[in-house]
């Protein structure tokens, strides 16, 4: 239905979208709630510059994270990236609709290739106060099987991988340089993946204070990790 109308609303702002990007989720709100929750909170205001705030968003498809960031958390500035030029367009486009475009800015890459990754570039060391993602997760052999209308939204922001993490393998591995002392790391991820993703987390050993939330129909559904 939101393909056809061609926007959908997210926090209460209204996003064009098509079939290049992901039709935002309700459990992606909760992931932006948490996020302006962690920003506002006196640990984060007193750190550095009282109210200014680097964020990464990964995986911008439509803009949603980013531009509700840049409305909700006025001293923000956000770095949005994306491996798809239709998607990055599209994001552009909703940002000036909501006036942050001057917040954000769009950077075309693929996360998965770490060698030669403006987003993960030295010039980025130690910058990020959040990063923020809603990685592909579902595991590449289920993508048959989801529902026929989710089969219409493009497969590069739902493929995982073969088991729906090679995305946060990634992620958890070369963001710990780009973040500041107490600074975090939040990410959403699909049903049953709260124990390998924690797993991952333990492994890579930068993070501390690890905490899953649960979304609305009380399933564990994002992951909140401190440097």
């Amino acid at each position: 239905m939101q393909y056809i109308l061609g926007t959908c609303n997210f926090m209460g702002l209204e996003l064009a979208v098509n079939p290049s990007v992901l039709v935002p989720r309700p459990e992606t709100e909760q992931l932006v709630e948490q996020a302006i929750k962690s920003l506002n909170s006196p640990s984060f205001v007193q750190r550095g510059d009282r109210g200014v705030f680097n964020i990464l968003d990964i995986g911008t498809g439509s803009g949603n994270i980013a531009i509700a960031l840049a409305k909700f958390v006025p001293g923000s500035h956000i770095v949005s990236v994306d491996i798809s030029p239709q998607a990055l367009e599209l994001a552009r486009t909703n940002a000036n609709k909501h006036k942050v475009e001057n917040q954000i800015q769009f950077v075309q890459d693929d996360i998965l290739v770490v060698n030669r990754s403006p987003w993960a570039s030295d010039c980025n060391k130690g910058l990020f106060d959040l990063i923020i993602s809603n990685p592909p997760y579902i595991p590449s052999d289920q993508l048959k099987n989801l529902p026929l209308d989710v089969q219409q939204e493009p497969s590069l922001a739902l493929d995982g991988g073969k088991d729906g993490l090679n995305f946060y393998r990634i992620v958890i591995k070369y963001t710990p340089p780009l973040l500041r002392t107490g600074a975090c790391l939040m990410m959403e991820f699909g049903d049953g993946q709260a124990d390998a993703i924690k797993k991952l987390f333990e492994d890579q050993r930068a993070f501390s204070n690890l905490e899953i939330i649960q979304d609305l129909a009380g399933r564990d559904r994002i992951i909140k990790a401190f440097l």
